[in-house]
């Protein structure tokens, strides 16, 4: 999502955003874990019977989110409007909070941190576009080392494992060996430039050390060295979007290539992609917004395209009454991750969890030798928005952090059975005619931002 450009509206909407966490009519007692506390659902909220809800952190407007284990402990950084927390999260179901850094930040909507934990960074949207490098080596005491101006850079990843260098989604490679004076590169040592992008929204690594950016076409690479990357292969969108969001290779790792002359259509370990698009700001379910699709990737070593396989779009309802009110940031999928050999009902399967702004989380199944859909799970509040599902990596549990409710803990039971066809389709379509002012402001924020985006020369 691209929110605002005024800051004095930025700041009274996030205190409004941080003070509406939990759906009206919802118990906020306090809970046993500490930093959790009971936000349930509340009236007019649902889950399908698969899921269960353990608890909220009522950190106000969360945004992203990005799990790191450090010497055996399993750390939550959580970037929010108001602030990055640090959380230990070793047992998913206690987290507990180790640091925080009160900074103002809208919105970091993939928090980059390195992996060791060390060194973390924001992106944040005002009257300009800024870059934050914080030294978080020392979880309990968050520090800021530097602040740059950006180009319009709406996310940062660390490109390479110390984060001495960011690739920015404007197709710019960043120098932070100095945190304290974070600087850009020219572009003939930029990523974009050099592999043949203009620009993007985000770009991912698999786990093999790739990237994929979210571009139209999609663009593969190569960054053994960041300075000197290496276009590998693309390929083209056939389906109606806005753009590109995030994409994630499950089992990138496991490739092996292929032999000459093996054309099976069965994909085979690291051959699968998948994507999510966002279509925000579409007030309807058109049967074209808010995309998850699957895609083949074989032969990508050898430069051959990436090949769409399958594609489920969100419920549409009919002219008069379909999803048009409860979308406040539109008819539109954010940012998944993905449970890989999974077990239960889902042996052998990818188990995605996914935001979709008030159409809550989704949970899908996808076969990894086919890239075919199926959806197993819901968990939507009344009022919510949620921007990104994170799965907690060797465990059932998801971690959902949402633009209203701060963040849901939610466990996915894999043996229990799935929700009906009848049931899933009802749940997209469920909360029509909400309304409420959290919404509306957040909707707002973003459409300003995009007319700044666009009025730029």
């Amino acid at each position: 999502m691209r929110p605002t450009s005024t800051k004095s509206v930025l700041l009274s909407a996030a205190a409004m955003l941080a003070t509406v966490f939990a759906p009206a009519g919802s118990a906020d007692t306090p809970h046993p874990l500490g930093a959790a506390v009971w936000v349930n659902p509340g009236p007019g909220g649902f889950t399908s019977s698969n899921v269960s809800y353990v608890a909220s952190i009522p950190t106000g407007a969360g945004v992203s989110a990005r799990v790191v284990t450090v010497g055996g402990q399993r750390r939550l950084y959580v970037s929010s409007a108001h602030s990055l927390v640090i959380y230990d999260i070793t047992n998913p179901g206690l987290p507990l909070p180790l640091g925080a850094l009160p900074i103002y930040n809208w919105e970091n909507e993939d928090i980059a941190v390195s992996k060791d934990g060390a060194t973390t960074i924001l992106t944040e949207f005002e009257s300009s576009f800024y870059l934050h490098v914080i030294d978080t080596s020392n979880p309990r005491l968050p520090i800021l080392k530097g602040t740059k101006l950006l180009d319009a850079s709406h996310t940062v990843e660390c490109a390479d494992v110390h984060c001495d260098y960011l690739f920015a989604s404007t197709g710019e490679t960043w120098d932070i060996r100095d945190r304290s004076n974070p600087k850009p590169l020219p572009p003939s040592e930029s990523w974009g430039p050099q592999v043949g992008v203009a620009s993007s929204h985000n770009i991912h690594q698999d786990a093999a050390g790739y990237w994929i950016a979210d571009t139209q076409p999609m663009v593969m690479f190569s960054a053994k060295n960041p300075l000197h990357p290496k276009r590998i292969t693309s390929g083209d969108h056939t389906i109606d979007q806005q753009y590109q969001h995030n994409n994630v290779r499950p089992a990138a790792a496991s490739y092996r290539p292929r032999r000459a002359g093996d054309n099976s259509k069965t994909l085979r370990p690291g051959e699968l992609l998948m994507a999510e698009t966002e279509t925000n700001f579409k007030p309807q379910c058109s049967g074209s917004n808010g995309s998850f699709t699957t895609w083949s990737m074989a032969g990508w070593d050898r430069g051959q395209k990436m090949r769409q396989l399958h594609v489920l779009r969100p419920v549409n309802g009919s002219p008069l009454d379909g999803n048009a009110e409860v979308n406040a940031l539109g008819c539109s999928g954010h940012w998944f991750t993905v449970r890989e050999n999974d077990l239960g009902r889902y042996k052998g399967k990818y188990l995605v969890a996914g935001g979709w702004y008030e159409h809550g989380t989704r949970f899908l199944s996808v076969d990894p030798k086919t890239g075919a859909i199926s959806q197993v799970g819901f968990f939507q509040p009344v009022r919510g928005s949620a921007s990104a599902a994170y799965w907690i990596p060797g465990t059932d549990y998801v971690y959902v952090v949402d633009y209203q409710r701060g963040i849901d803990i939610l466990r996915f039971d894999a043996n229990a059975a799935p929700p009906t066809v009848a049931q899933t389709n009802a749940s997209w379509l469920a909360k029509l005619n909400v309304f409420d002012a959290v919404g509306t402001t957040e909707q707002y924020l973003c459409q300003q931002v995009m007319k700044q985006e666009s009025a730029r020369p």
